[in-house]
């Protein structure tokens, strides 16, 4: 009985926790939904912030992690569901007001109510828990520029890496190869043909070059497959994360022109063989030592093999031009040349180049003597390599001109070289001969850069727009070559450019060499005394942490010509009297702590100097001496430079003048001026001097007849006078004159602006510039800003009939006060070249062109007017003398916050056939004319906005 007891008991005990609980749904209904409001606030804040850290990530190239994005989803399906059981809430509640309940359904409800408070406390304690933000998924395969791969022997190679890829017993794919064979582009293709298929879950690229650094790498990949890490981590957390990330996926790494043996394990690339990932490695070198990490992975070797005869025929008459390799007395030579090319792609294209148009059979049969002549050896390539590309560089009959394509193997591989920055070099090492002047010599260097990239001795760089060059790895070791011990012309080169070196080379190793190149490198202490006999030159530059030249450090250099310590931190410089005694060039740019250089008397050789951004303060009063020096750049000095009298003038051979943007005090008329102070006249008697840039701070400085005779001979110039070193404009033009501040200008101001080009003028306070440019009859582009007293710009009535006649851009802004462009009639034949007229912020300005002046725009092509709050009309009046078809040229044209325009002319048609973009911004009591052939304008909005544009090459017209 007891027994019968106690279960009775209990299911007593158990049915009325049961009850309990059921009836607690109705009778703490309302406490149940009032609790879950208060959780759904906090529930509802979390999802925000969740979104907000989604959409934040995603500017980086992160994402929400997958838990985030799964808990955000449920959590937003609960907040729905919570809506629906207020609503039920809300409706039971105004439904019973004063009635009796409905028990089943407060039960239903409070029940429902229970379940999902407890699910939203759930939700709310695992939201702490997520990691919410990971790195976006990288794609899959990256689209990569694909040359054609067309030959058969090239497409067999294909397909053998082809089935490699698909051989599970395969894990490592050895694919080596002379330079520019080719691998590299048959792996491209291979990348293109993947991108088809699911074959593998990444694709990743790496071009590892032949200083690799395993970190660089590892980073590389990391990129590539987008895992986020900090630079502060360690190599092996690094390479723990990255082992951690592919081991359950399948990959494949492309290893592109490899040099050294590499490490993958310790980078964290999985050795697992299961997941059936694949290792492609290219690389020059046959008999490179596999890994030791795959030693139990099958590795498969493929030798890229060079063009079958026929294959390199047919490249190499399509390079040369068929009607020009056909011809009957060449086409047996020809084929002989292209024989002699090995079959290697690159060396076949550089030598038909080179023969490109020559029709002489005599030019065919030298070409074929020269290629069979030249046997160079470089380690890591096969001769067949230099036989064919030397022939390139052996063709370039000017011994200068060779030295200006062997001067570009002195910089770091792969490195972008500036053109001009290179043309300077060459100038100054003294390759660039036959020419009067420097601004030739420059001339003669973009002439030699485009004859070297014709012959594909260099290319161009990343950006493709002519300003920068480069050397192809193989054409830069083949330069190297000739300019090695090894070889038996050129000169002797020694080149560790930007590879890390604490120390320069031992003083033992430097006796050979012609030209030195240590640049861009962490050396700090140079050699106390290094006995060079040949050495022409020195480049020393980017080696930040020299801080001092040893005193002994030039003693046995009795050659040196060119020497280059630009951008390192040496606070002094000191020569003995009888060193660096046949040094033409100096280049001191960037040293930012160096204050003097009292030896610069001594170098009666120098013909070029640059001290550009340099802490240097004063001139020795001996550069007077100076009298070869042919350049001198001194822009940009961090301290104003005392420059004693004399020293200019004693420059006679100047040529090149650059003190832009560097305090001097011009003694003339300076309440400054000192006793042996610099004058303006003395530049005036550099006879040669022929580009000048210049700061000088007072204007009555420019009053030195000597100086205003010379300044009219200068080919290129850029003048900044003023006190204000407020950054201006660079105009497209060879001649500036820049003019900040004043009220009035001597007569040595107004002779500059006759012969610029190009007027800028700043915070001046004058009505109009009339007196500056009416006889500047070469001014093309002026500049007018921040003049607050400019009524005018000209009054043609003070200005020479010739006035503003070549002018070609006008760029007018911030005149506050001026009421007219011009006064007075527009001579004839002025104004006809301008084509672009710039105009803002000018308030008080309510027209902008007069009937008659707009006669004379007919070549004007665009127009942007913006920001002048009173302008009413674009051209004013009825005149009826105006053109049938104003502005017939116009293509752009720009209306911007002009709130009380009303008319752009006075007519129900305008034309303007050449249009091609008219954007309106905020000009909203702008009425446009309709046009005689269409009515397709755009309709302005209440805002004043309107955007029309139109293709003219497909004649289709797009309105907003």
């Amino acid at each position: 009985m007891e027994g019968c007891d106690s279960i009775v008991g209990g299911i007593f005990e158990t049915l009325c926790t049961k009850i309990s609980r059921e009836t607690g749904y109705v009778r703490h209904l309302k406490e149940n939904v009032d609790a879950l409001m208060e959780e759904d606030r906090k529930l509802k804040a979390l999802c925000e912030d969740t979104e907000r850290e989604g959409r934040e990530a995603s500017r980086g190239r992160k994402r929400l992690t997958n838990q985030a994005q799964t808990w955000l989803d449920q959590a937003r399906t609960i907040q729905a569901e919570i809506d629906s059981i207020k609503l039920q809430f809300d409706q039971r509640r105004s439904f019973c007001n004063g009635c009796f309940p409905d028990l089943w359904s407060d039960y239903t409800l409070g029940k429902r109510a229970f379940e999902k408070l407890e699910r939203v406390r759930q939700d709310i304690n695992e939201r702490s828990g997520i990691k919410l933000v990971a790195m976006s998924s990288p794609p899959r395969v990256k689209e990569m520029d694909v040359p054609t791969v067309g030959q058969s022997s090239a497409q067999r190679t294909k397909e053998k890496i082809w089935n490699l890829l698909h051989d599970e017993h395969t894990s490592v794919i050895y694919i080596y190869g002379m330079g520019g064979i080719g691998k590299t582009t048959l792996m491209k293709a291979i990348n293109k043909k993947l991108k088809a298929t699911r074959e593998f879950d990444y694709v990743i690229w790496v071009t590892v070059s032949k200083e690799f650094n395993l970190e660089r790498v590892q980073k590389e990949i990391m990129g590539w497959l987008r895992l986020d890490f900090s630079e502060q981590d360690s190599y092996s957390n690094r390479s723990m994360q990255l082992h951690q990330y592919l081991t359950d996926k399948r990959y494949m790494l492309i290893l592109d022109d490899l040099w050294n043996p590499i490490n993958l394990i310790e980078i964290g690339l999985p050795t697992n063989k299961e997941n059936r990932s694949k290792i492609v490695i290219t690389t020059r070198i046959a008999n490179m030592p596999t890994v030791q990490v795959f030693s139990d992975m099958k590795v498969e070797k493929i030798r890229v093999e060079t063009l079958t005869e026929d294959e390199a025929w047919d490249l190499f008459a399509a390079n040369v031009g068929k009607e020009v390799v056909h011809q009957p007395h060449i086409e047996d030579v020809a084929k002989a040349v292209a024989k002699k090319c090995g079959g290697l792609p690159l060396a076949i294209v550089a030598v038909a180049k080179a023969m490109e148009g020559q029709s002489m059979r005599e030019l065919w049969q030298d070409a074929l003597r020269a290629l069979r002549a030249s046997a160079p050896e470089i380690e890591g390539m096969e001769p067949e390599v230099f036989r064919p590309l030397k022939k390139s560089y052996d063709d370039l009959r000017d011994e200068k001109v060779k030295m200006c394509f062997l001067y570009c193997s002195l910089f770091p591989e792969d490195y972008e070289i500036s053109v001009k920055q290179l043309i300077r070099w060459w100038i100054m090492e003294g390759f660039i001969d036959n020419v009067n002047n420097l601004a030739d010599a420059s001339n003669k260097g973009h002439r030699i850069i485009e004859e070297l990239k014709r012959r594909c001795l260099l290319e161009e760089g990343i950006r493709d727009d002519g300003v920068r060059v480069k050397m192809h790895d193989v054409i830069r070791d083949l330069a190297l070559y000739i300019a090695s011990s090894s070889c038996n012309e050129g000169p002797k080169f020694l080149v560790i450019a930007e590879k890390g070196l604490n120390e320069p080379p031992p003083e033992g190793t430097w006796r050979e060499f012609e030209k030195i190149s240590l640049m861009m490198n962490d050396i700090t202490k140079l050699p106390v005394k290094p006995e060079c006999p040949n050495l022409i030159s020195l480049l020393l530059r980017e080696n930040h942490r020299i801080t001092a030249v040893p005193h002994s450090f030039f003693e046995l250099m009795p050659a040196l010509q060119v020497l280059d310590l630009s951008y390192t931190s040496i606070t002094s410089l000191s020569v003995s009297s009888s060193s660096l005694l046949n040094l033409r060039v100096l280049i001191l740019r960037g040293c930012y702590t160096l204050r003097e250089t009292p030896f610069l008397g001594q170098l009666k050789e120098l013909q070029f100097l640059d001290i550009k951004s340099s802490g240097i303060r004063r001139l020795p009063e001996e550069m007077q001496n100076l009298v070869k020096l042919k350049k001198l750049n001194m822009s940009g000095l961090s301290h104003s430079l005392t420059i004693p009298s004399n020293v200019m003038c004693g420059l006679t051979s100047l040529e090149d003048l650059r003190m832009h943007r560097t305090s001097v005090n011009w003694a003339e008329g300076s309440e400054f001026a000192v006793e042996n102070d610099v004058t303006l006249g003395e530049l005036g008697k550099l006879k040669r001097l022929t580009i000048l840039k210049i700061t000088i701070k007072e204007f009555d400085c420019v009053a030195e007849d000597v100086f205003l005779q010379q300044f009219s001979k200068l080919k290129k110039f850029r003048v900044l006078i003023g006190p204000s070193n407020e950054h201006l404009n660079t105009f497209d033009c060879m001649k500036q004159v820049q003019i900040n501040g004043g009220n009035s200008y001597p007569c040595g101001v107004k002779v500059m602006v006759t012969h610029t080009e190009g007027f800028e003028l700043t915070s001046a306070e004058v009505k109009d510039v009339s007196q500056l440019v009416g006889d500047a009859n070469g001014l093309r582009m002026l500049t007018i800003r921040r003049c607050k007293k400019m009524e005018c710009i000209l009054d043609w009535n003070d200005v020479g009939k010739n006035a503003l006649q070549n002018i070609e851009n006008l760029h007018f802004s911030w005149l506050p006060k001026i009421q007219k462009l011009f006064k007075g009639e527009v001579p004839q034949g002025c104004l006809r070249k301008l084509n672009k007229i710039y105009l803002s912020s000018c308030d008080n300005l309510t027209s902008l062109f007069s009937s008659e002046m707009v006669r004379n725009l007919d070549q004007l092509q665009t127009l942007e007017m913006m920001f002048c709050c009173r302008l009413e009309e674009v051209i004013e009046g009825h005149d009826k003398s105006l053109p049938e078809n104003p502005f017939p040229q116009l293509c752009n044209f720009t209306l911007l916050q002009l709130p009380k325009l009303k008319s752009i002319i006075h007519r129900d048609t305008f034309a303007l056939p050449s249009l091609i973009k008219l954007e309106i911004v905020k000009c909203p009591r702008l009425r446009l004319p309709n046009r005689p052939d269409t009515t397709d304008w755009p309709s302005i909005t209440a805002q004043g906005m309107a955007r029309w544009e139109a293709n003219p090459q497909r004649s289709e017209r797009m309105q907003w």
